[in-house]
């Protein structure tokens, strides 16, 4: 067993390290990029968690145990999107690769294959979660002046193994739910399993009410470092979430074998789950394997809204035009990691959207009042750029190798790419735009804000759409046929950078023209309100050349490519 896993993971490490080190431009440029952002990242993790971890306990004093139980509820989100995260990814590298099918076809056992399979995509999918988790605990551990042992003890004998308990368990619910699928259907299952995680995180939320935990505890002030476990709820005590917090709190208190237990019980925890998850595979991994392709024979007739979308169906508009139309729709929706990512992303972007319409951006001060409403209009676009990240980026590489075939068909291949940027655009627009109209709602006796948010968002979703549009096409790569590691790779990294540079300069355009205007508003400051149109209007011009160059980018290497 040991010696076919050796081999396997050998030649797969050779592979890795071959493209990594590949000397041409795109591959210096990618991993440049890729450090740039991770280790500004890392910098901001780093110094928001000191500056969190010194306003909780030296300004706000709330005390360890309140820091502690914060911190608790923090892991358990970071535990359900990891386990999300490998979800998505191991359904796309377990079920849909080639490589798998390949594998499969030699005398290899099944477990040996899942196993290598999984690690592969845990480290995959998790290793950006473990480098931000390590940012985050030197800015925590540098308040407590705590020794470097501390931090390796702490991230491979707690967070390692917190974070590899979740990717298992995903492991375990993925092929539970490939198994049965093909009798109870995909999406029955995966609305089942949304349900599952929004009701779960819910009622975690509503058990610890960090707001009635909060009162509870400040009634013993100043003797707020006492351990209040009295207070916690009986469940939660078996959440490993609640084991990392608790191992942290004693070991800052100073009681070194009391947070060990807590570490044992992780550890043991893991290790169990680990065993389990192999019996799984011995039992359900090829099975539920055979089922997913079941599942890909099964082709439901066209009804409904879905009928005007086969291919075979006619239409009143013209011919290629349509075709190319429900090319684009079926290359989307037969991945069902982009319906079921795109399903995710839709119920975040209405909570966020039912959260924020709650949210009062009305300040006393005109600094305030500023900070207050760049932070919701940047953040707006920070979601555009996600979405448009994940899903444009990936389009172009999604046609696959055999992409050549529509393009020596007389198709002009401009048209192609505008047809991808105009159906790309469409939904993000109506989006972003949405985000406007709820995101203002405190502020909506202000029609000129609400008009000047609506004008930057139009501009930024052409930006945005356009330039992951354009370097998905400079940075295709069609033997990848998973969007999703597409969209995580090196060069989508860097157009995140991009991404990040341009809300950047958007703040710098807009800053101070809007707290002139604000200032305006609430003190009656002289201010000439043409400031702020020829700040909207650099964010215009700036967006206009983003979208012009990326798009002129995307079509000339479509030509380089084919």
């Amino acid at each position: 067993m040991m010696d076919e896993i050796l081999h396997i993971l050998r030649f797969k490490s050779r592979s890795i390290l071959m493209r990594s080190t590949e000397f041409n431009a795109a591959n210096v440029v990618r991993t440049f990029g890729s450090i740039v952002v991770f280790g500004g990242f890392a910098i901001g993790a780093y110094y928001s968690s000191r500056v969190a971890t010194d306003y909780l306990l030296d300004t706000a004093r709330l005390g360890l145990f309140l820091l502690h139980r914060f911190m608790a509820m923090l892991l358990f989100v970071f535990f359900l999107s990891i386990n999300v995260g490998n979800i998505i990814v191991s359904y796309a590298t377990l079920y849909r690769s080639s490589e798998m099918e390949y594998f499969l076809t030699k005398p290899i056992p099944h477990t040996n294959l899942f196993l290598i399979k999984f690690l592969d995509n845990f480290f995959y999918s998790s290793t950006a979660f473990f480098l931000m988790a390590m940012a985050v605990l030197l800015g925590y551990g540098s308040h407590f002046h705590m020794p470097a042992l501390f931090y390796i003890r702490t991230m491979f004998l707690t967070l390692m193994p917190f974070i590899f308990l979740s990717g298992c368990l995903a492991a375990i619910m993925l092929m539970v739910v490939m198994r049965f699928a093909e009798s109870l259907g995909v999406r029955k299952l995966v609305l089942l399993l949304v349900i599952v995680y929004l009701g779960g995180l819910s009622l975690y939320f509503s058990m610890t009410n960090p707001v009635q935990l909060q009162a509870q505890v400040m009634e013993h002030f100043p003797h707020v470092d006492q351990y209040f476990g009295y207070l916690d709820p009986p469940v939660a005590k078996f959440l490993p979430n609640h084991w990392v917090a608790e191992s942290l709190y004693w070991t800052m208190r100073g009681d070194e074998s009391h947070a060990l237990s807590y570490v044992v019980l992780l550890a043991g925890a893991t290790i169990a789950v680990f065993v389990l998850m192999l019996w799984t595979a011995k039992r359900l991994f090829y099975a539920s394997w055979l089922s997913s392709l079941n599942l890909r024979k099964t082709v439901e007739a066209p009804g409904g809204l879905l009928k005007a979308w086969s291919l075979t169906s006619r239409s009143r508009f013209e011919p290629q035009s349509t075709v190319l139309v429900k090319k684009e729709f079926w290359q989307f929706f037969r991945e069902p990691s982009q319906w079921i990512h795109l399903t995710i992303i839709a119920v975040l972007i209405v909570t966020f959207i039912s959260s924020v319409a709650q949210i009062n951006l009305r300040q006393p001060l005109p600094f305030l009042q500023t900070i207050s409403y760049m932070v919701v209009l940047l953040f707006n676009i920070f979601l555009i750029a996600s979405i448009a990240l994940r899903f444009v980026f990936p389009s172009i590489s999604a046609e696959g190798m055999n992409f050549w075939k529509i393009l020596s068909a007389p198709v002009d291949r401009r048209k192609l790419f505008w047809l991808k940027f105009t159906l790309y655009l469409a939904p993000i627009l109506l989006t972003s735009e949405m985000l406007v109209i709820f995101s203002h709602h405190s502020i909506r006796n202000y029609p000129l804000l609400v008009q000047l948010a609506s004008i930057i968002m139009l501009f930024a979703s052409l930006a945005l759409t356009a330039l992951n549009l354009g370097s998905g096409s400079f940075f295709s790569t069609y033997r990848e046929k998973d969007p999703i590691r597409v969209a995580s790779s090196q060069s989508a990294t860097l157009t995140f950078l991009l991404c990040i540079v341009y809300l950047t300069a958007t703040v710098s355009c807009l800053f101070v023209p809007f707290n002139g205007y604000f200032a305006f508003i609430l003190r009656a400051v002289p201010f000439d309100q043409s400031t702020v149109y020829f700040g909207v209007m650099l964010v215009c011009i700036l967006s206009a050349s983003l979208c012009a160059g990326s798009l002129a980018l995307g079509l000339r290497a479509l030509r380089r490519d084919f």
